[in-house]
């Protein structure tokens, strides 16, 4: 026994050794999509169509976009979901429904009859208060090479983010003062960031907001290596989340010891936001979809950016080939949204969320194996 203690000891270390750095943010990673893909968590109603649900929409577009097919009754619902309330979205609603469309392998320039394309151009977005409403649809607009978007179509955009930015380098949630002032915040910061970083090496304007944004961004971290609201003192997953998108989508390595604390990644830190189920947690400390799915684009970002393939907002094809959809006519009714449409209503922002310890398992098949090997025994 002695004998095999030892080998199991060494195979053990063996094993450490040789597993990539990334193994344990790759369980985390499958983890969360595997939560995601259980209906009992997420409880998606896709019979409610009158206006679109974020969470199912974000969900669906994680998981194409980590390479798995999303609920089979995603299709019909985005179908249908356009048909009933295009006309009443919001900026940040078409962007996302875009995103999700092509991410599953549906073409956003005919849903339901619609051209959500041409509803995002349709946008004035120099009237646009929320920042949300900025950044998604430039995601959107940059997700697939083919869409048919002009330089002229993206730099109102561009310039009205920039124009966003506060005087500590951070983006807030709106940018009128609707009676609470106007503070910037760490998620809205990042989704700016994600937003822009395509454009830091075109434009020195870009580049002068994205730096002076990151240095707000290295302020909001805590002793923990999570992120959130500092001034608070409320870290979360999702704004953990949030800032490791942004850095990859700069091309920055999250854990790189310049975004470390106390030797902690962000990364290392993030994985503490997930149960043992695999589920994100909230500021309450229980399993939320909407941390879940930030949690898992933002390991999938990281998986990403380790092989050198693109970033999360960049569309290189659906998971799998989505069942063909009797499409509705195009009419002249209206595509999109009007020119001079401003969102009346919050748009959704990741809210913070709560701690819980989690397990590096790695060595875990390891030292079973190694056991296994001692008695030589078959399972």
């Amino acid at each position: 026994m002695k004998q095999v203690f030892r080998i199991s000891l060494a195979l053990l270390l063996i094993c450490a050794l040789a597993l990539p750095a990334s193994a344990a943010p790759q369980n985390a990673r499958e983890a969360a999509l595997s939560w995601l893909q259980q209906e009992e968590n997420t409880q998606f109603d896709y019979t409610q169509t009158d206006y679109p649900d974020s969470l199912a929409d974000w969900t669906a577009f994680t998981l194409a976009q980590c390479g798995v097919q999303p609920d089979a009754r995603y299709g019909g619902y985005l179908t249908a979901v356009v048909q009933n309330s295009l006309e009443t979205l919001y900026p940040s609603d078409v962007a996302r429904l875009v995103l999700a469309a092509k991410a599953v392998g549906r073409s956003p320039q005919n849903i339901g009859g619609h051209d959500l394309l041409a509803a995002l151009r349709a946008v004035d977005y120099t009237s646009q208060i929320y920042v949300s409403s900025l950044a998604f649809p430039l995601l959107a607009m940059d997700f697939d090479a083919s869409f048919p978007f002009t330089d002229s179509d993206r730099e109102p955009v561009v310039k009205a983010l920039c124009a966003a930015q506060q005087a500590d380098g951070g983006f807030p949630y709106c940018t009128e003062d609707q009676g609470y002032g106007i503070s910037s915040d760490c998620d809205t910061t990042a989704m700016a960031v994600q937003a822009l970083a395509p454009y830091r090496e075109k434009d020195e304007t870009v580049r002068k907001v994205l730096d002076r944004a990151l240095a707000y961004l290295k302020a909001q971290q805590f002793e923990s290596g999570a992120f959130g609201t500092a001034v608070f003192g409320t870290p979360s997953g999702e704004s953990t989340a949030q800032v490791i998108l942004a850095l990859c989508a700069l091309g920055l390595d999250p854990t790189d010891p310049e975004f470390c604390k106390n030797g902690v990644s962000p990364v290392d830190a993030l994985e503490t936001y997930l149960s043992e189920a695999g589920g994100g947690l909230n500021y309450a400390g229980a399993e939320d979809p909407l941390t879940t799915y930030q949690i898992a684009q933002a390991l999938e970002a990281y998986r990403r950016l380790q092989a050198g393939e693109p970033t999360l907002f960049t569309f290189t094809g659906a998971p799998a080939a989505s069942e063909p959809e009797t499409q509705t006519p195009q009419t002249e009714e209206t595509t999109g949204i009007s020119a001079e449409e401003t969102p009346v209503s919050p748009v959704e922002i990741p809210k913070t969320g709560g701690a819980a310890p989690a397990l590096a398992a790695f060595a875990l098949p390891c030292l079973a194996a190694a056991l296994l090997l001692g008695r030589k025994r078959h399972v």
